[in-house]
């Protein structure tokens, strides 16, 4: 049987004509695709640059502890490897790190304490600083909670953690001294402290005394010593004693205003008072109405013997007279 020639378009193809057929076929990607792998790799190529100084800053107040120079408003540090390998030293100071060791030991030769004021008021505060100075001869700056404090005399009422010593009231310019102590060394200061109040210490604070008197008299912060204290018991408080200029603790020390009848002049008296001392100045005041008040006492003779004062009234005629003396200091 004869078999009909195939036609050309039922005539199988070759390979490599369907892969060519196939590939046409391929969809191509879009044209986003290629613009985002572009970018990547603009951006990619921009990330790899190195950066400078414009881009960042380093504060004043940090140091390069890696090497090289570093500088900043209070510090400045030379050498590889900061203070391992270089020196730091604070700048306008006398303290030195010591450097070449990553630790070490020491031993302290000597201490320094400084005070700045050593003359200030009464109530003020002056600031220490101390200082210990090594085998090397290097200086160690030390806080004020790493030294021993110990008060020889004064006024101070305080040391602070921040090296502040606070200094308390005064009867009179004194004197305070303090010392520092750091392992086996130590180092004292001397304070003058001035006493520009009067009438301003402890208990005896304002009370119209001056505190020298009452601590002289009394000692320091005595009850017995204030103003309105009687402790010698005479009826006559302190304030009055230390004005008339009499002593607070002797009931014989007491102010004494007689009355004296005249045989011979029986219109006027004689007025007598005792002690009568330099330096105060004593006025004699009459009433003959308490609910009225005093007025001084005019027309009156006077003469003093010692420390007696006689006063003469001319006109002593009132039923009811009564008789004070004011007594004041300049």
């Amino acid at each position: 049987m004869n078999h009909p020639e195939p036609s050309v378009e039922t005539r199988p193809k070759p390979k490599a004509a369907m892969r060519a057929i196939r590939a046409r076929a391929r969809p191509r990607p879009p044209r986003s695709l290629y613009l985002f792998s572009l970018l990547l790799v603009l951006t990619s190529s921009h990330a790899t640059t190195p950066a400078d100084s414009s881009h960042y800053s380093q504060s004043l107040a940090t140091l390069d502890a890696a090497g090289g120079q570093a500088r900043s408003a209070h510090y400045s540090q030379i050498g590889s490897l900061g203070g391992v390998g270089g020196g730091i030293a604070k700048g306008g100071d006398d303290t030195v790190a010591k450097n070449g060791f990553a630790g070490q030991l020491y031993e302290v030769t000597s201490l320094k304490l400084a005070a700045a004021p050593t003359t200030l008021d009464e109530g003020g505060t002056s600031e220490v600083l101390t200082t210990a100075t090594l085998d090397d001869a290097t200086r160690l700056r030390l806080s004020a909670i790493e030294v021993r404090w110990r008060v020889f005399l004064g006024p101070v009422e305080s040391i602070g953690t921040n090296g502040v010593v606070q200094f308390g009231k005064v009867y009179q310019d004194s004197v305070a001294s303090i010392e520092a102590g750091y392992q086996d060394k130590f180092d004292g200061t001397r304070f003058r402290i001035r006493n520009v109040g009067l009438d301003d210490f402890g208990i005896y604070a304002h009370d119209q005394v001056p505190d020298l008197w009452q601590v002289q008299h009394f000692g320091i912060n005595d009850p017995l010593g204030t103003a309105a204290a009687d402790p010698d018991g005479d009826g006559q408080n302190n304030l009055f004693e230390y004005i008339a200029g009499l002593s607070p603790t002797n009931a014989a020390s007491h102010l004494t205003l007689e009355i004296a009848d005249l045989p011979d002049l029986p219109n006027q008296k004689a007025l007598i008072l005792t002690p009568r001392l330099d330096g105060r100045t004593y006025v004699l005041e009459v009433s003959t109405n308490l609910a009225v008040g005093f007025g001084p006492l005019t027309g009156a003779e006077q003469v003093d013997f010692g420390t007696t004062r006689f006063v003469l009234d001319p006109n002593a005629t009132a039923p009811n007279k009564f008789y004070r003396v004011k007594i004041s200091l300049p």
